[in-house]
C-alpha cells in the first residue's frame, strides 16, 4: 500500500514564509494609520459613554429611548462602555500597536538625540538643507568666539573632531526635540492603562466566564443577600450607588452589571449624619447637602466631611459623591373621617409612600403613591394679589394616593395639601381628584375650624344631616343655628365675622361634597419628614495614571510644536574660509532667516 505524502515547502522557504508573515505583522502593528484609526474609535466610544449615562438602571433607558431603541443599545453593549468586550479590546489593541512603535522607533531617536563626538561624514554635512561659505580676514576671528555668538543666541555648542585633525563647532537648540514624540506615546499607553485597571478586568473575566452572576431581584433588602454573593473591599475598582436614610449605616452598595446587580462590599462604614436641602422660590431645589461619617470595622471614626453636587467627599481612594436624594422613608399620618356617620372620631393612621391599606371598613385600598415637600403655583390660582418679584407661592407638601373600590375596581387620584390655603381671610384645607383615566380635576376646599383641622366642619356636617333628618328646611336660620350650636358644643369660640366666614366657606364645600365619590375623607393631618441620601461611591485608582498621561501629553505637544531641533555646524575649510551648515526639523523658512543672520554675524 502507497502512502502519499501532502507537499510541503522546503525549511529554508517555510522559514521565510513565517518571517515575511510575522514582518506583514509587524508594519501593520507599528503603521500610523492603524494608531490613528484605532485612537478614533477609542475617542468616538469615549464620546458615547460620556453623553449617555453609565449604569443607570435599565428601566430609565426603556423610558428614555422605548422598547426598540433600548434593546439596540444594549445589544451594542453602550450602558456599561468602559467595561464592555470590545471596548476593552479596542483599548488593548491600542497599547499594543502604541507599544510597538515606541520598540522599534525609540532606539534611533535616543541615537539622534546623543551627542556625537566624531563627524560623521562630509557627506552628511553637504545633505543639510542650509549651507554658506564666509571668507573671514585673517585675525578676525577663532572657533571660540564663533562659539560665544552661537551660544548668545541660546546655542550649546560643542567641539567635534573631524578627518585630518579638523576642529568642528556644533550648535544645537532642542536637541532633546524627540522627548516629544515619546511623551506623547506613553501618555497614550498611560490613557489606555488606566482605562484598563479602572474596568476592573478581573471581575469582568469572571463574569465573562460565569464564575459571577449578577442578581436581578432589585426588591431584596440588602440585609437578606447572602454574604458569598458580595465582591470583597479589595476589589481594585467599582462603581455603584446606595440610599442612606438620615441617622443609618451602610457597609455596601449596589453595582449595576446589566439589567441586574451585585452588591459590593465598601472598605469602611457609611453613615449619614445630616442631610440638607434649600430651594429656591420656585421650588427647584437649589442644593442638598449631605454631611457624613466613616467608620473602620471596629467603630473608629476615620473621617468626617460633607458631599455635595459635583464635590464629592474622597477618602482612601473612594470617593462618594452626592446624586440625588427622596423622602421615600418618611412617615404620613392621616386623618379618616366618615361621611356616612360624621358624628364617628377621625381615625388616624400612619403609612409611608409605597405602601398599601384597606379603608372604607375593607371596602377601599388606598395606595400612597408620592410626596412632594414643595409645591410652588402661581398666586392668582389662589385669587391672591401678585407682588412684585413674588408671583409665585409655596403651597407645602402635598401627598398623592390612590383609592379603588375593591368591588367595582373604580379608582380615584387623590391629592391631599398639608398646609392649610388662606383667601380672603378664610383657611380652608385643599383636596383635589379625579378619576382614574379622566383628567378631569375637581378640587374640594373644606374650611378649617378656629382652632384648625377639618373636625369642626365634619360636626357641622353631621348636625345638619341630623336636622335634615328631623325634618328641618334648607334655610339660612337653620345653617346658622347649626353651626352655633355645634361651635357650643366642641367649645369652639367664633367670633361674628368669622361665624359668617366659616359658613359661608361651608356651604360652598357642601355642593362640593355633593359630586364626591366616596363615603369618607381623608386627608394628610402631619408628616414626620425623613430623608434619604443618593449616594454614588466609586473607586478609581487608574485616575492618577490617567492624571500622570495628561501631565505627560500635554509637555510632548508642547515639545512638538514648539521646541524645533536646530543645528549648525561651523569649520574651516581653507585660509580664511568659514563653511556652515545647518538644518532644523520644523519652519525652515524662519531657521533661513535666522541662518543669514548668523551668517552674516560671523563674517562681521
Amino acid at each position: 500500500m502507497a502512502i502519499e505524502h501532502s507537499p510541503s515547502l522546503p525549511e529554508p522557504l517555510a522559514r521565510r514564509h513565517w518571517s515575511a508573515s510575522a514582518r506583514l505583522i509587524w508594519q501593520a502593528l507599528v503603521s500610523m494609520r492603524l494608531a490613528v484609526h484605532l485612537l478614533l474609535f477609542v475617542a468616538i466610544a469615549s464620546i458615547i459613554g460620556t453623553i449617555l449615562a453609565q449604569q443607570v438602571s435599565y428601566h430609565q433607558y426603556v423610558a428614555q429611548f422605548g422598547p426598540f431603541w433600548y434593546r439596540v443599545f444594549s445589544d451594542l453593549d453602550l450602558y456599561d462602555v468602559y467595561r464592555c468586550g470590545w471596548y476593552i479590546g479596542l483599548v488593548a489593541f491600542l497599547v499594543l500597536s502604541t507599544a510597538s512603535c515606541i520598540t522599534r522607533n525609540t532606539p534611533s531617536m535616543l541615537r539622534d538625540m546623543a551627542l556625537p563626538k566624531r563627524l560623521s561624514s562630509q557627506k552628511f554635512l553637504a545633505s543639510r538643507a542650509e549651507q554658506a561659505e564666509i571668507s573671514v580676514a585673517s585675525g578676525s576671528g577663532s572657533l571660540a568666539q564663533w562659539g560665544g555668538i552661537l551660544r548668545e543666541r541660546g546655542y550649546r555648542t560643542h567641539t567635534l573632531a573631524g578627518p585630518n585633525g579638523q576642529r568642528i563647532i556644533l550648535a544645537q537648540k532642542g536637541r532633546f526635540y524627540r522627548l516629544g514624540y515619546i511623551f506623547t506615546h506613553f501618555a497614550i499607553i498611560m490613557f489606555c492603562a488606566g482605562a484598563l485597571y479602572n474596568a476592573n478586568l478581573p471581575l469582568k473575566i469572571r463574569e465573562w466566564f460565569g464564575a459571577i452572576s449578577p442578581l436581578s431581584n432589585f426588591a431584596l433588602p440588602l440585609a437578606t443577600i447572602p454574604q458569598k454573593d458580595w465582591l470583597p473591599a479589595n476589589d481594585s475598582a467599582f462603581r455603584g450607588i446606595i440610599s442612606i436614610p438620615v441617622g443609618q449605616s451602610v457597609n455596601a452598595m449596589f453595582e449595576l452589571i446589566g439589567d441586574g446587580f451585585l452588591v459590593q462590599r465598601l472598605p469602611f462604614t457609611v453613615h449619614l449624619d445630616h442631610f440638607t436641602i434649600t430651594h429656591y422660590r420656585n421650588g427647584i431645589a437649589k442644593s442638598f447637602i449631605s454631611r457624613i461619617s466613616l467608620y473602620n470595622a471596629h467603630g473608629k471614626l476615620l473621617h468626617t466631611g460633607i458631599a455635595y453636587p459635583n464635590h464629592p467627599l474622597t477618602y482612601d481612594g473612594v470617593s462618594i459623591y452626592q446624586t440625588s436624594y427622596n423622602d421615600s422613608r418618611s412617615v404620613l399620618q392621616f386623618q379618616s373621617h366618615s361621611l356616612l356617620d360624621p358624628e364617628l372620631p377621625a381615625n388616624t393612621f400612619g403609612v409611608r409612600v409605597g405602601q398599601k391599606l384597606r379603608a372604607g371598613s375593607g371596602n377601599y385600598e388606598l395606595a400612597v403613591e408620592k410626596l412632594k415637600i414643595n409645591n410652588t403655583i402661581p398666586r392668582k390660582d389662589l385669587g391672591l394679589a401678585e407682588r412684585p418679584g413674588h408671583s409665585m407661592i409655596n403651597v407645602g407638601p402635598i401627598v398623592r394616593y390612590q383609592v379603588t373600590d375593591r368591588k367595582t375596581g373604580e379608582s380615584w387620584i387623590y391629592k391631599s395639601y398639608l398646609r392649610p390655603l388662606e383667601r380672603h381671610g378664610e383657611h380652608f384645607l385643599l383636596l383635589a381628584y379625579h378619576q382614574q383615566g379622566n383628567g378631569i380635576e375637581h378640587y374640594l376646599a373644606i374650611p378649617e375650624g378656629a382652632q384648625g383641622g377639618i373636625g369642626l366642619f365634619v360636626h357641622y356636617l353631621g348636625a345638619l344631616e341630623n336636622a335634615a333628618a328631623q325634618g328641618a328646611n334648607a334655610s339660612s336660620t337653620v345653617f346658622r343655628q347649626t353651626l352655633r350650636q355645634v361651635a357650643e358644643a366642641q367649645n369652639v369660640q367664633l367670633t361674628p365675622q368669622e361665624r359668617s366666614n366659616f359658613l359661608r366657606a361651608s356651604l360652598i364645600a357642601l355642593r362640593g361634597l355633593h359630586d364626591y365619590p366616596l363615603p369618607f375623607l381623608v386627608t394628610l393631618h402631619h408628616l414626620h419628614l425623613q430623608w434619604s441620601a443618593g449616594l454614588e461611591m466609586t473607586k478609581y485608582p487608574g485616575m492618577q495614571i490617567v492624571y500622570g498621561a495628561c501631565f505627560l501629553l500635554v509637555g510632548g505637544i508642547f515639545i512638538l510644536f514648539y521646541v524645533p531641533r536646530k543645528r549648525l555646524w561651523i569649520r574651516l575649510t581653507a585660509a580664511h574660509q568659514l563653511r556652515v551648515s545647518g538644518d532644523s526639523s520644523r519652519n525652515p523658512e524662519d531657521f533661513h532667516q535666522e541662518f543669514l543672520e548668523i551668517t552674516e554675524e560671523l563674517q562681521s
